[in-house]
Order: C-alpha cells, then sequence, then structure tokens
C-alpha cells in the first residue's frame, strides 16, 4: 500500500501533464490558440525542464544555455540537409553534440559560482552565436540562418502538423517523468544539498563539482532536445536560435512560473508564448510593457512564481475547510 501511494505521489504530476499535453489539441482552439503554437509550448517545456535542474536544484543561473539549444538546431539541420531525412540519427548527433560542449563548458565555468559563473555561460553561448555569424557562416547560412531541408520523416512518417505535436508532446512527457526521478533520486538530493549549503556538503567529503556537472550536462541535453525538436517542427536554423535574448526568455519563463518546482517552469513557458503568442495581437505594441510588469508583480509579490500562487490558494482553502 505504500508503495502504491509512493508510486501516485512521484508520478502525479506526470499523469496531470500527459493528460493536459495529450488534449491540448482538443481545447487549446477554445482559448484562441493556434495550430503550431501548442507545438512550440511542448518544446519549450522540454527545455524548461531541463533548465530548472541546474537552476531549481543547484541553484546555479546560466545565462547562455542558448548555446546547446542553437548547436543541436544546426546538427540537426546539418544532418537533414546533408545525410537523411530521418529525425531519429539527426536528433541523437544533435544531442551527443551538444553534450560533448556542455562537458567542456561545464568543465571550465563551474569553477566559479554566482553571477562570474552566468556571465561565463553567456560570453561561450555569444561565442557560438558570433561563430555562426562569421566564421562558421558557410555551414550555418550566417544572418540568413540554415535552409533548404527536406521535409523531416520519422521513418515512413512525415513530421508535419500532429505528427510534430504528438511526438514532441510524448517525448516532453518523457522528459518530464525522468526529471521527476532524478528529483527523487540520490543524485537529486546531492544537487539539492549544493544549493542550500554547498560549503557544508563539501565538507562531508562529497565531491560537489561532480554533481554540478552533471546537472549542466543533463540541463544541456534537455535544451538541445528542444533545439533539435525545434528544426523538426519548422525546418529552419536562425541564428537568434544562440542569441543571448533566447537564454533570457528561459531565465524569465522560470522564474515567472516557479523555479525549482520542474512543474512551474513549463507554466511559465506556456505563458509566456500563449502571451506573445495570442494575446499580444490585442495589446499591440504594448505587450512588452505588460508582460514587463507582470515580471515585477511576481518578483516582487511571488517570488516563488505561479506555484507559490497556486500553493496560497490551496493553504487557502484547506484553512476555511479545517475552520469549517
Amino acid at each position: 500500500m505504500h508503495n502504491q501511494q509512493s508510486f501516485w505521489q512521484l508520478n502525479k504530476a506526470v499523469v496531470l501533464f500527459a493528460l493536459v499535453a495529450l488534449t491540448m489539441p482538443l481545447w487549446f482552439p477554445l482559448i484562441n490558440g493556434y495550430s503550431g503554437l501548442d507545438t512550440k509550448i511542448m518544446i519549450f517545456c522540454i527545455f524548461l525542464v531541463g533548465f530548472d535542474i541546474l537552476l531549481g536544484f543547484t541553484g546555479y543561473l546560466s545565462f547562455g544555455h542558448a548555446a546547446f539549444f542553437g548547436i543541436a538546431a544546426y546538427s540537426t539541420g546539418l544532418m537533414l540537409k546533408n545525410f537523411s531525412d530521418n529525425i531519429i540519427p539527426a536528433i541523437i548527433v544533435a544531442v551527443i553534440a551538444a553534450t560533448l560542449v556542455a562537458i567542456v563548458i561545464g568543465l571550465l565555468t563551474l569553477k566559479r559560482t554566482g553571477i562570474y559563473f552566468s556571465i561565463l555561460t553567456l560570453a561561450f553561448a555569444e561565442m557560438f552565436h558570433s561563430m555562426a555569424m562569421a566564421m562558421l557562416q558557410t555551414w550555418t547560412g550566417g544572418e540568413n540562418g540554415l535552409t533548404g531541408m527536406p521535409t523531416p520523416m520519422l521513418f515512413d512518417i512525415k513530421m508535419q502538423g500532429s505528427a510534430v505535436f504528438y511526438f514532441t508532446a510524448i517525448m516532453a512527457i518523457i522528459l518530464f517523468y525522468v526529471a521527476k526521478r532524478i528529483e527523487r533520486s540520490p543524485v537529486g538530493l546531492m544537487m539539492k544539498a549544493i544549493k542550500c549549503n554547498q560549503t557544508r556538503l563539501e565538507y562531508t567529503g562529497i565531491n560537489a563539482r561532480k554533481y554540478k556537472l552533471l546537472a549542466f550536462v543533463i540541463s544541456a541535453m534537455y535544451a538541445a532536445v528542444a533545439g533539435a525538436l525545434m528544426v523538426v517542427y519548422e525546418p529552419f536554423v536562425g541564428h537568434e536560435f544562440l542569441g543571448w535574448h533566447q537564454s533570457g526568455e528561459v531565465v524569465i519563463m522560470s522564474v515567472i512560473g516557479g523555479v525549482g518546482t520542474l512543474v512551474g517552469p513549463m507554466i511559465g513557458a506556456a505563458f509566456m508564448l500563449y502571451f506573445e503568442n495570442v494575446l499580444s495581437v490585442d495589446l499591440g505594441e504594448q505587450w512588452l510593457l505588460v508582460l514587463g510588469l507582470i515580471f515585477m508583480f511576481v518578483v516582487i509579490f511571488m517570488p516563488g512564481g505561479f506555484m507559490e500562487a497556486v500553493d496560497r490558494i490551496k493553504k487557502r482553502f484547506i484553512t476555511t475547510a479545517d475552520s469549517e
């Protein structure tokens, strides 16, 4: 009985996310969401879950995660264009490429903490962005981006429309489940211990740097999967994928949703993308001002993001129920 309860507690969030994700094409149009935006939301859910493993678990804020997103996107595009239109080998190569880069960057940047770590990751991301724009423009297309890719295929299935959405949604569900398992595992507890008090953890004889690097690499792998799926969703790779604003948006999504909760950053991603692509139509050029005000409100009054608001509502209902 205890094992069943533990299994349900672990997988409750995964089951709920799966229900929301797989039924999204049915209810998303009811709130003026258009086809394709739901796929993009699923892609960024993967990106944000991985980013939360680094920021939420260890407390290390990376301003350069667009590097792994962009490297994977370019790798996927080049594979589809020059080798095979099958997305499976393209995604595998993309994840391997981003992982190798992440190991190198992690070994160099994780020697520092705080703002120094953040600036170093930003510097590496901007370095790759500059390389894509100049040194490697023969491969990347420079300012014009990487184009001319065939229609991505999953063996004999054309990856267009609903096929892309459901493939992405299933990937998001699987990777969210993996992240929840990591959170409950001894490795995940070590990562969270780094955020609580890294110095005290090291005094116990634990090699904290090993767990920091592991969190960094896992986070980069999630970003790589998201970058690869973005090319499957839209066979084009722009240099913006490596830009600093891409990393900045991921940070804002995480903060708005609720850092360290895994679910919160996904809610933040859905909110940001819906706000940017749907609500901004009615707000016109003022939508960035409104978004800035929302971000300020969340940071000042709800530092735990939307998930803090959910917890407050839960406590209010529980308190009301107990008093009755």
